[in-house]
């Protein structure tokens, strides 16, 4: 008979093994990105249904308000939605065979995938027993200085 297993905690392991991928030496940034962007989403769930916004929807709505002082009229919220996902989607997806690379900077994508999720982990240390880990702190201090 399986045991059930919280999501929080589910989240809590991807996170961590994505900070691990991160760091290794050579860098896994592709994996990083993969368990970084399910880390992310589950987070931000457990985020909002606590009745906070998550890091996602703070800077897609963020962006959308930006596009429009620099654009004249707001991108949508769609756009960025896919511009925010395209890192973690293209490399878990692949739509036939003229979509078989990927161009965007693989560090630069883990990265911000892991603030996200480091940022809805935080908000959450309120409500659930999450620890402070090494490599969370690693990660606040080699990459957010």
């Amino acid at each position: 008979m399986s045991t059930p297993t919280p999501k929080i905690e589910i989240a809590s392991q991807l996170l961590d093994s994505a900070l691990r991928h991160f760091f290794s030496e050579p860098p896994e940034y592709f994996a990083a990105i993969c368990l970084a962007g399910a880390a992310e989403e589950i987070l931000g769930k457990h985020v909002e249904s606590k009745g906070g916004e998550s890091s996602f929807n703070s800077m897609k709505n963020g962006a959308v308000l930006i596009s429009q002082f620099l654009e004249g009229e707001p991108t949508t919220e769609k756009a960025i939605h896919n511009l925010m996902n395209k890192a973690k989607n293209s490399t878990k997806h692949m739509n036939g065979s003229a979509d078989s690379t990927i161009d965007f900077e693989p560090k630069a994508e883990a990265k911000d995938l892991l603030d996200r999720a480091v940022t809805n982990y935080y908000q959450l240390m309120g409500h659930y027993e999450l620890k402070e880990t090494d490599l969370l702190t690693r990660f606040n201090n080699e990459l957010n200085t």
